[in-house]
C-alpha cells in the first residue's frame, strides 16, 4: 500500500510540474469556483494541447494516475491530495471530449460558435452573444482571421477542427479511395504544425485547416456539378477516370458509372450476404466485367479494362460488404 500511495503522489506531482511547465497552475483549477472552474478547466487542457506530443505526454500521465488511484481506498488519500487527482482527471477528461457538430455531411461547421465558447470570460455574467453559423463554404476568411486572433484557448479550436476534419475524411474517403489527397493534404499541414516550434504559427494552421475544409465541402458537391444524382455515382466514375479521354468518353463513361451501380446494386439485392460464398461473389465479379466490356468508350483496352474490373470489385467489396 504503502509503495501504492507513493507511486500515486509521484504521478500527480509529474502531471503538475507538465502543467507548470506548460504556464498553468494546479490549483488554480482546484480553488476556482462556478463558471469559473469552467473557463479554468478549458484553459488546462488547452495549456497541453500544443502538439500531439503535449497531449499525449499529459493523457499518458493522467491515465496512469487513473489506473493507480482505482487501486487505493478513498482515506488513503488526504483531502488535498484526492483534489489534486480530481482536477487531473477533469483535465484529461476534457481532453478526451469530442464536440457535436450539426451538419458534418455537408461541413457545416459553427464557426462563431466554436470561437465564442473559447473567447476569455470579461465579467462573471457570462453573457454572449447569440452565436451565428458560418457556411464554411461561404465563409469570409479574412474576417475568420481577425476572430481567431481574439481566442483565448487556441490549441483547443485546433483540436476541434482536427477532430472534425479527420471525421469528414474518413467519410470522404470510405465513399470514394480517389480523395486520397485530402488526407495527404490534412497529414501535411499537421506534421508541419507538430513539428514548428514557434506557436505563433497556429493562426497559419488554423486557416489552413479552414481552407483544407472548406475545398472538402466542395468536394462533397461535386456530384452535382458533374451532373450525377448521388456521390456513389460520382466515386464509380472517379474510379473508372483517366486521363485523355475526349468529350464523348467522358459522357460514355457517367452512363457507365451510372449504369454499373444500378446494376450492382440490383444483383447484391438479389443475394444472400454475397461476400460470404464464392459463387455469389463471382456473380458480381462477373456483372461487373460484362457492363465494362460491353459499356466502356473503345479507348479502354483489354488490360485497363481488367485494372479497372479488379478496383471496382474491391470497392464494391469494401463498401457494399452487407448491403445494397
Amino acid at each position: 500500500k504503502e509503495k501504492l500511495i507513493a507511486k500515486i503522489l509521484e504521478t500527480i506531482d509529474r502531471a503538475k510540474a507538465f502543467l507548470a511547465e506548460k504556464g498553468f497552475v494546479l490549483q488554480t483549477l482546484i480553488d476556482a469556483r462556478d463558471f469559473q472552474k469552467i473557463e479554468c478547466l478549458q484553459d488546462a487542457a488547452d495549456a497541453v494541447s500544443g502538439s500531439l506530443a503535449d497531449r499525449k505526454t499529459f493523457t499518458t500521465c493522467a491515465s496512469e494516475l487513473e489506473r493507480l488511484v482505482k487501486y487505493a481506498d478513498r482515506d488513503d488519500l488526504t483531502e488535498a491530495e484526492r483534489k489534486e487527482y480530481e482536477a487531473i482527471a477533469a483535465i484529461h477528461g476534457q481532453l478526451q471530449k469530442k464536440r457535436s457538430h450539426a451538419d458534418t455531411t455537408d461541413l457545416m461547421v459553427q464557426v462563431n460558435g466554436i470561437v465564442s465558447s473559447y473567447v476569455k470570460i470579461a465579467d462573471s455574467s457570462m453573457v454572449r452573444e447569440e452565436p451565428k453559423r458560418w457556411d464554411i463554404s461561404t465563409i469570409d476568411f479574412g474576417l475568420l482571421q481577425k476572430e481567431f486572433a481574439r481566442v483565448k484557448n487556441r490549441h483547443l479550436m485546433l483540436k476541434d477542427m482536427d477532430d472534425l476534419i479527420q471525421k469528414k475524411l474518413a467519410s470522404m474517403m470510405l465513399n470514394n479511395p480517389k480523395r486520397i489527397d485530402y488526407y495527404e493534404q490534412y497529414q501535411k499541414i499537421i506534421d508541419a504544425y507538430n513539428s514548428e516550434q514557434d506557436r505563433a504559427t497556429i493562426e497559419k494552421t488554423f486557416m489552413d485547416l479552414m481552407d483544407l475544409a472548406n475545398s472538402m465541402n466542395q468536394e462533397a458537391k461535386r456530384y452535382v456539378r458533374e451532373g450525377f444524382s448521388s456521390d456513389e455515382e460520382l466515386s464509380l466514375y472517379d474510379l473508372l477516370f483517366k486521363d485523355n479521354l475526349s468529350k464523348n468518353d467522358i459522357r460514355q463513361l457517367k452512363k457507365v458509372a451510372v449504369d454499373l451501380l444500378q446494376n450492382i446494386k440490383s444483383k447484391i439485392a438479389e443475394l444472400d450476404h454475397w461476400t460470404d460464398k464464392q459463387e455469389t461473389k463471382a456473380a458480381v465479379d462477373n456483372l461487373i466485367r460484362d457492363t465494362l466490356w460491353k459499356e466502356l468508350p473503345e479507348s479502354y483496352d483489354e488490360v485497363s479494362i481488367s485494372h479497372y474490373r479488379q478496383q471496382i470489385y474491391e470497392y464494391v467489396y469494401t463498401r457494399y460488404a452487407s448491403v445494397a
